[in-house]
């Protein structure tokens, strides 16, 4: 069976008997949305931070609101914000789901220039994230192909020892090549990539 047919069958607990979520071709892929979840429960993961937000903010925090735990959410477009933000205030879920909005900047650690989250937005991230999942900035556009690169060296010193981290997209050749220069240039880290659910998975040896 498809990886994502499988995947709808999964979430379906989680999207059944609640408001509706406009799930977008740029949304996190369904099976891509299971394998964050499974690690919040199989791993018991209570500090969740995501880069890029929409249908996976509101349905991992639909999850930890559940279970117990906290999700911070870094999104540049702030009209995006908004109306992700004015969903997840529709269920409830404000004491669970932190959304920030974090414009894109220049950075020192960058790839072709491509800019990334402001340093002041990434400071008000929690300490201790036990999953990093990166889905943003977004790759398309001049000189945004490698935008998530900054990511790891950015948060390194805000994850956990135990620290999960997953690279949304990771069938494209982009993101691909940046985990690859993560894996020569971080060599405590390690990562693989599963090109059947579009994700790469890394964590330190």
């Amino acid at each position: 069976m498809d990886p994502d047919a499988r995947a709808w069958q999964v979430l379906r607990p989680l999207l059944e008997r609640r408001p509706y979520l406009p799930w977008t071709d740029w949304a996190l892929r369904p099976a891509a949305l299971v394998t964050v979840l499974n690690e919040i429960v199989f791993a018991q993961r209570e500090t969740i931070v995501e880069l890029g937000s929409g249908v996976s903010t509101v349905v991992i925090g639909r999850l930890l609101a559940e279970r117990g735990g906290t999700l911070t959410s870094l999104e540049h477009d702030p009209d995006w914000a908004a109306m992700v933000r004015s969903q997840l205030e529709r269920e409830g879920l404000e004491a669970t789901v932190e959304l920030l909005v974090a414009p894109l900047e220049p950075h020192t650690d960058t790839w072709d220039g491509a800019p990334w989250y402001s340093a002041e937005s990434v400071q008000t991230l929690p300490l201790g994230i036990d999953l990093l999942l990166v889905d943003g900035p977004p790759g398309n556009g001049e000189g945004m192909a490698h935008s998530r690169y900054p990511a790891l060296a950015a948060l390194s010193s805000r994850l956990a020892p135990e620290a999960l981290v997953i690279l949304d997209d990771a069938d494209r050749e982009p993101e691909q090549e940046i985990v690859e220069r993560w894996s020569q240039e971080l060599p405590e880290w390690r990562f693989g990539v599963d090109a059947s659910l579009g994700v790469a998975l890394g964590s330190r040896r």
